[in-house]
């Protein structure tokens, strides 16, 4: 595959979950937490014009629900004293939004990224 192909979707998309650019696999794909770089240091892909807006979010709520919310209601009705419980609750619940919050981020910029090339290859 050359530099100008672009990669199947599981591909892109295990490399944004992983933080790497979707095109090549080999550059970060974010400068910062959650800013993504404006033009891949390794291959040149311009990731400039792809905006996530709320996308990761509701991705992460969605992959995060099935899981937290039954933890939560087994705490809550356990019978352990509300004041250690609560807290401990709060910060894994917000250490595992911190957590796959920029993953998830990847992900639907990668899906974002292959979807333009191949509109744009089909044109």
């Amino acid at each position: 595959m050359s530099q100008t192909d672009t990669p199947p979707l599981r591909t892109a998309c295990w490399r944004g979950f992983r933080l790497i650019c979707p095109q090549c696999g080999q550059a970060k794909l974010f400068s910062a937490y959650l800013k993504p770089v404006d033009v891949c240091p390794v291959c040149g892909t311009d990731y400039s014009s792809i905006k996530a807006d709320d996308g990761p979010a509701w991705l992460t709520i969605l992959a995060l629900g099935p899981f937290l919310v039954p933890v939560a209601f087994g705490v809550a009705v356990s019978g352990w004293p509300a004041i250690l419980t609560y807290p401990v609750l709060a910060v894994a619940i917000i250490g595992a939004v911190l957590l796959l919050l920029p993953r998830m981020k990847g992900l639907f910029l990668a899906a974002l990224f292959v979807n333009r090339r191949s509109q744009n290859e089909a044109q």
